[in-house]
């Protein structure tokens, strides 16, 4: 497994000394998981830090009634900073985390969060950009909502969703899209047909293909 640990951080996290690889190397763990498998649900006692190494990860909030809110998604070289501060307090998470395809992560005990921050530079500024990036993220979503139209959120979606994957094919059904936009299955049905007659989109079932 080591040898595994040295190629991913290699490759996912080169910004990191030799020193810090070696503690990760000693303290941390590899996790495969399969797409669509639940990696972090909400109000579940957060104790390990996941360093996503290959793969992508869908982060997104659910109320009680499953109306889903997508927030971001991770890939190889982040982590979520949510879950880095709730496993700073040792608390609970505050949101759900679903890998959009087989997803590896570096399992990293909390513990190891604070005790790096002051030893190791690279560690320090990874956490504060982590930070920094998912709270621009954050304030996407929330312009989104308060400020574009549906047709504006959808593209943005789309295309964050493409990117995330690395293909142009969004595999998706208008369905799971509304949930994740927190609209209604029509509402997607009718933006997707117009974003078609404009030549932006292709809709075949249960797929989405990006044109420009």
């Amino acid at each position: 497994m080591k040898n595994s640990l040295d190629k991913f951080l290699a490759h996912s996290f080169p910004q990191f000394e030799m020193e810090l690889k070696k503690e990760i190397r000693d303290s941390a763990s590899l996790l495969t998981l399969p797409a669509d498998t639940l990696m972090m649900d909400i109000g579940q006692k957060v104790e390990v830090i996941p360093l996503i190494v290959s793969g992508s990860v869908k982060v997104f909030r659910e109320d009680e009634d499953d109306h889903e809110l997508f927030m971001y998604y991770l890939g190889p070289g982040e982590a979520c900073a949510i879950t880095m501060i709730c496993s700073a307090r040792e608390g609970y998470s505050k949101i759900k985390a679903i890998p959009e395809e087989e997803t590896t992560v570096i399992v990293v005990p909390i513990t190891k969060l604070d005790l790096w921050m002051p030893k190791y530079k690279s560690w320090y500024y990874f956490v504060m950009d982590t930070y920094q990036d998912r709270f621009e993220e954050l304030l996407k979503v929330v312009d989104g909502i308060a400020f574009h139209r549906m047709d504006e959120r959808l593209i943005e979606y789309l295309e964050k969703n493409a990117e995330a994957n690395q293909n142009p094919t969004v595999h998706k059904t208008h369905q799971r899209i509304a949930q994740e936009l927190n609209s209604s299955r029509e509402v997607i049905t009718r933006l997707l047909k117009k974003l078609e007659q404009r030549g932006m989109v292709r809709v075949n079932r249960n797929q989405i293909e990006l044109l420009s």
